[in-house]
């Protein structure tokens, strides 16, 4: 079938693509060259061709039609992906063997079986351990298990022994006996299952495809292309299809001309790119100079001049020290910088002040590739965030281009809203996850649930659970103390809602449940809830279903177990799970990861994220095992994992057009551009000195930066003050205000502002904490109730209504327990000086509302308040009370002029001003601190005194703000300010007072 040449040269048939050239590509048009596939559609339908994975098979399947070059029905090779050998549907040729192996493991069955090891050791040690903490574990234990099987076995055997030879021995002993479940209870249970690791049965379907392909050598070529041989499946394979006669094997970017000292650095040397092939061809007995150039290799010397610098920039750091006569050598007559000048035509290194950055620099350069016809771009980053980010920013022009890699399941709408409803269930009273549930758009609850969100689960919570919600609710809309009346539509729609949520909470079960039954209850709310179509329908909805079928399989071994720790178990197996992209994307644009973008090409390259740690990956810290045990146990070294994907990056950069991205921070913090990108920097600096930032620099008309500063450019400038500085015509001012307000103007003007003229009031938070407000509300009804409701004044009924009252707020049972010693001390103590002065009081008014109508400035001005407690004393004067469950203010405070709310209570008093009290001299002013350090502080200076000074006051305030010029600013003496009073981001304050500075 084959002509003289590929198939019929000499052994080893061993070959290698130069990086920088389309992998794909180069492989097709050779093959087609080879066996005339042009003239024979038929030519390449025997031959058996292995690729990494399946993007590069189905890739590959276009580049050979290409190739083929004629219109029309082309019969195929066999091509398969070795990551496939786990699946025994997909390896053909070697059934008769395989049927002989036992079954490989699934990896939810494997994690739920760890799991059950890792709690079983743990129970055996004397504790208990979650079932996420469980996992957790189990996948270090997995990663450890496959590491063993990439190594070809690790030998455990060692280990006691090493232990015990080390200083550590004491520490480590425990560490030795949890690794037994690897050493010795994994490979019993997998015995005594009939199963195999996944790793494993890779290695064994590649040993039993290997002798079927030596008994029984197949018809048509076999060709392994792509593979850098990092697994021994791969190696095995390699092996045998070097030894058919029509076998071969082609390496991507094996560096071919390195010296032999150079090799011995590399193999000595784990992250660097070469790494991989100082184990891969011992491992097939040859030497790089066993390799061959593919043959359809066409000189391209700006390419390979590329390839040079690549690899130079990372070599090995014993070679790093005379890198400048090394670049000189390479270089030879046309010289260092020569080369490097051609070799960084078409690459350039762009530094982002942040990730934000530098995704819209990345999205405007395949933006602007679309402007040429026919070109392609694609961008390659490890960085789900960015990628995503990217995806988003190209929606701007209408342009579709979701990530290869898919979108993770909890990020679907499908997968986020199964995770909403298992948080809601893992506690069904919590008012931010009802309120995240209700966010949900593919639910159907039975009415508006604004109204809920409003009157229910903003502010404190209250209820005990969505029963007790439910049930209590109806009251406490309806209750006299609330500030504003809810309107009959608005009530109705929060009681139903509450109905619905109370419905949903009686499917769930009281305990803790099986996996079965965790799912049943799932599907049952996602009924109830209405949302069935929205999250089993469609990719998204199979992809759920897949994880809830890999949480039930894993947890088979787990037992009954909690609703909060079904919600950990299905977010964490979601996290490993994606749903492929759903649309068709931009024919000419790509989103890759650095593994799916391995043997692919594009016209103009990005590669973004190039920061430590993100590009490359630093290896995760052995949670078991130093890292001079791993080696003596023959475990690989974490860095390999380094080196294959600084073998990506050479890869990648050595292509025609590249563009390498990287930000100066990343979360908010400094960030350090990649190993790599600092390597090439230094080098190139190393030979073309000042010229070298230029030169790797983009030009003016292809920079990016460039692009965003025009785009970005508004169409004329608008000045902008920094500080809010609002004047609101006169009539919209504020003709009335409350001495409580009246404070507030004095501190912060533009609350009053936002919340008097805007009509802007500040919505509590989801969940609201207690805090002081509802705990001062809590005692000061209980205070009135001592008074009013006819019960008896002892301090225990006193405890009694604080009680009540407290809990009515929201105060859990477990809260009243442990302040109850406090609360019954500060009742006795109160009683006792009620009754000490309870002759001396005539009658007594609570919360008593009073107003004063004044002229200022030519206009009317009323002034209101609401009185905690007036007495009327035995001789007629008042005695004005405001209970504190704070600091009682000083006098110091009143006289600054900023605490002006008992003054002023003062004087409507003195004037008759409040309900069913006549115009009376005022005593006494009195502060009531009810807290564990009681006190009652009485203002010394004369009621009256005090009055005056604050009408006084007051007229000159409120004349400031009847001059147009006046401004209501934010703030403007943030010493008298104690706390936000929840306007602060409206006048975006976080924004300019750092600049003007708060004084």
């Amino acid at each position: 079938m084959s002509t003289p040449g590929l198939f019929s040269s000499p052994a080893p048939r061993i070959f290698t693509l130069p990086a920088g050239r389309p992998f794909l590509a180069g492989l097709a048009r050779q093959l087609a060259v080879e066996t005339g596939l042009e003239r024979d559609p038929a030519a390449l339908s025997q031959a058996i061709v292995y690729v990494p994975n399946r993007r590069s098979a189905r890739q590959l399947a276009t580049e050979l039609f290409e190739a083929a070059g004629a219109p029309g029905a082309l019969l195929m090779p066999d091509i398969r992906a070795l990551g496939d050998l786990d699946d025994p549907a997909r390896v053909s040729g070697a059934e008769a063997a395989l049927a002989n192996l036992p079954p490989p493991i699934s990896e939810a069955r494997r994690l739920g079986a760890l799991v059950n090891l890792v709690q079983a050791f743990h129970r055996k040690q004397g504790g208990e351990l979650q079932i996420s903490s469980a996992l957790a574990a189990a996948r270090e234990l997995a990663r450890l298990l496959d590491q063993s099987a990439l190594s070809g076995g690790a030998d455990w055997g060692r280990l006691e022994g090493l232990v015990r030879d080390s200083e550590l021995s004491v520490h480590w002993q425990l560490s030795v006996e949890f690794l037994k479940i690897v050493t010795q209870a994994w490979p019993d249970w997998l015995a005594e299952e009939g199963a195999m690791d996944a790793a494993s049965y890779r290695e064994a379907a590649a040993r039993a495809l290997a002798d079927h392909w030596f008994a029984h050598p197949p018809e048509g070529p076999v060709i392994i292309a792509g593979s850098t041989g990092s697994t021994p499946a791969g190696r095995i394979l390699m092996r045998a299809a070097l030894d058919l006669p029509e076998g071969v094997v082609v390496l991507p970017g094996l560096e071919t001309d390195r010296p032999a000292g150079d090799w011995a650095a590399m193999a000595a040397a784990p992250s660097h790119a070469q790494h991989v092939f100082t184990q891969t061809l011992p491992a097939l007995g040859l030497a790089p100079q066993d390799v061959t150039a593919w043959p359809e290799t066409d000189p391209q010397p700006r390419l390979e001049a590329r390839e040079k610098l690549i690899a130079e920039a990372l070599s090995p750091a014993d070679l790093t020290g005379d890198w400048r006569t090394r670049l000189a050598a390479m270089a030879g007559a046309e010289g260092a910088p020569g080369l490097t000048r051609r070799a960084l035509d078409g690459l350039s290194v762009i530094e982002a002040p942040d990730e934000a950055e530098e995704a819209r620099l990345a999205a405007l350069i395949l933006r602007e590739t679309l402007e040429t016809p026919g070109l392609t771009a694609a961008l390659v980053t490890p960085d789900a965030g960015l990628a995503r980010r990217v995806s988003a920013l190209l929606r701007r022009w209408d342009i579709e281009v979701a990530p290869s890699s898919g979108t993770p399941v909890l990020q679907t709408a499908s997968g986020s809203g199964l995770a909403l409803i298992l948080g809601w269930w893992s506690d069904p009273a919590d008012p931010v996850a009802m309120a995240a549930l209700l966010k949900y758009s593919a639910l159907s609850p039975p009415a508006d649930p604004g109204a809920f969100e409003r009157h229910v689960l903003r502010g404190p919570k209250w209820w005990r659970g969505p029963g007790d919600l439910h049930d209590r609710l109806g009251a406490r809309l309806d209750a006299s103390d609330r500030p504003e009346t809810v309107p009959a539509d608005e009530k109705a729609a929060a009681l139903a809602v509450a109905e619905w949520f109370a419905r949903a909470a009686a499917l769930c079960p009281p305990g803790p449940c099986s996996a079965d039954e965790a799912v049943a209850t799932l599907q049952a709310l996602v009924k109830a809830f209405g949302a069935s179509q929205a999250i089993w329908a469609g990719e998204e909805g199979h992809s759920v279903s897949e994880t809830l079928a890999s949480m039930a399989e894993m947890a088979a071994f787990a037992g009954d177990q909690r609703p909060g720790d079904w919600a950990d178990l299905f977010c964490g197996l979601a996290t490993d799970a994606a749903v492929a992209p759903q649309r068709e994307g931009h024919p000419r644009l790509q989103i890759w990861g650095p593994l799916e973008a391995r043997l692919q090409s594009a016209d103009r390259l990005v590669l973004a994220g190039l920061n430590e740690g993100i590009w490359p990956r630093h290896p995760p810290a052995d949670a078991y095992l130093p890292r001079h045990f791993r080696t003596r146990l023959g475990l690989p070294d974490p860095e390999e994992r380094m080196g294959l994907a600084a073998h990506d990056f050479a890869q990648l950069a050595s292509q025609s057009d590249v563009t390498c991205l990287y930000a100066a921070r990343r979360d908010d913090e400094p960030a350090v551009a990649s190993r790599w990108i600092w390597r090439l920097k230094t080098l190139v600096r190393g030979a073309l000195g000042e010229t070298a930032e230029a030169a790797l620099a983009p030009a003016a008309q292809r920079d990016p930066r460039t692009w965003r500063r025009h785009l970005e450019r508004p169409d004329r400038a608008f000045g902008q003050r920094a500080e809010p500085r609002p004047c609101p015509p006169l009539p919209a001012r504020p003709k009335r205000l409350s001495v409580t307000r009246v404070d507030w103007l004095q501190r912060d003007p533009y609350a009053i502002y936002a919340s008097e003229i805007l009509g802007l009031k500040p919505l509590d938070p989801v969940g609201k904490p207690l805090d002081a407000r509802e705990r001062g509300t809590a005692i000061h009804a209980a205070l009135e109730r001592l008074e009013t409701d006819g019960g008896p004044d002892t301090p225990e009924a006193l405890l009694d209504r604080l009680e009540q009252e407290m809990s009515r707020a929201g105060y859990a049972p477990e809260d009243l327990a442990a302040e109850r010693a406090v609360l019954a001390r500060t009742a006795r103590w109160y009683i006792d000086w009620r009754a000490a002065r309870a002759s001396q009081v005539r009658q007594s008014w609570f919360e008593l509302r009073g107003r004063l109508e004044l002229k200022i400035a030519g206009a009317p001005f009323r002034l209101t308040a609401k009185a905690d407690r007036i007495d009327l004393m035995a001789g007629g004067e008042l005695t004005i009370l405001d209970f504190k469950t704070g600091a009682p203010k000083t006098d110091k405070q009143v006289a600054q002029g900023i605490e002006q709310q008992m003054p002023l209570q003062a004087l409507i008093a003195r004037e008759g001003g409040f309900e069913s009290i006549g115009p009376a001299p005022v005593e006494a002013l009195v502060y009531v601190s009810f807290r564990a350090r009681h006190e009652i502080r009485e203002l010394s200076e004369p009621p009256d005194k005090l009055a005056d000074t604050a009408r006084s006051g007051l007229e000159r305030l409120i004349s400031a703000y009847r001059q147009e010029d006046q401004p209501y600013l934010s703030a403007p003496r943030v010493q008298f300010v104690g706390f936000d009073y929840g306007y602060n981001r409206l006048a975006r304050r976080a924004e300019w007072s750092a600049e003007v500075g708060d004084e």
